[in-house]
């Protein structure tokens, strides 16, 4: 409950900011996310896990170039390392699903048309709410064997905090609009509660529906 009650705070903030009357849109989007989770000190090289991402949002008018769009997304994050020997081939897996919660200021670039297509810049802070334990596997194949073992993970935090910076555009489709947007995050603290200086650090690629 506490977790809800903070996403439903982050929207309303959002909605708080705009003007009376302005216009509000709503909207869905999906695709692809492309997550690691570094860390300063470790020895193991860990690289980029892919996943699907989508969720909703809504986007507040403040004027003619600058809108609020706050937006909840599922957000599986988590990276991978595989090694090999020549006998053998192991591979481990982090999988830690998350709630993300951007609140995005976003301006329309003087190109195009009103009409027509729109690019975009945004940026903003997110917050981000473990969707579930996650886990640690690791896979061993090799000589016709393969071994899998899995362990939930229990050393990162329940929230996580950062930013979001991304480019984009939206072009209308019938009577609603188009959107795709490249973006990336990054937490700002660690999300260990072991102590560790490890982050969450995604791209993610997304097309999107609006709607008045």
């Amino acid at each position: 409950m506490k977790k809800i009650a903070i996403i439903i705070l982050a929207v309303l903030w959002a909605t708080s900011l705009s003007p009376a009357g302005g216009k509000i849109t709503f909207g869905v989007k999906a695709g692809s996310i492309s997550a690691n989770m570094p860390a300063a000190d470790t020895a193991v090289e860990w690289s980029a896990k892919w996943g699907i991402t989508g969720g909703a949002f809504a986007c507040f008018v403040l004027d003619d170039v600058f809108s609020i769009q706050p937006e909840i997304l599922y957000s599986p994050k988590g990276a991978r390392h595989s090694d090999s020997n020549g006998a053998s081939t192991t591979t481990l897996s982090v999988s830690a699903p998350y709630i993300d919660v951007p609140v995005l200021l976003k301006a329309f670039l003087p190109l195009g048309s009103t009409e027509g297509l729109r690019p975009t810049v945004f940026a903003g802070p997110y917050f981000g709410f473990k969707a579930g334990k996650g886990k640690y596997q690791e896979d061993v194949g090799g000589g016709g064997q393969h071994s899998t073992s899995e362990v939930p993970l229990t050393n990162l935090k329940g929230v996580d905090f950062g930013v979001v910076l991304g480019a984009g555009a939206e072009f209308p489709v019938g009577g609603m609009r188009f959107t795709f947007d490249i973006r990336w995050g990054t937490s700002l603290p660690t999300i260990s509660s072991a102590g560790d200086n490890l982050k969450n650090k995604a791209w993610s690629f997304l097309l999107g529906l609006s709607f008045s």
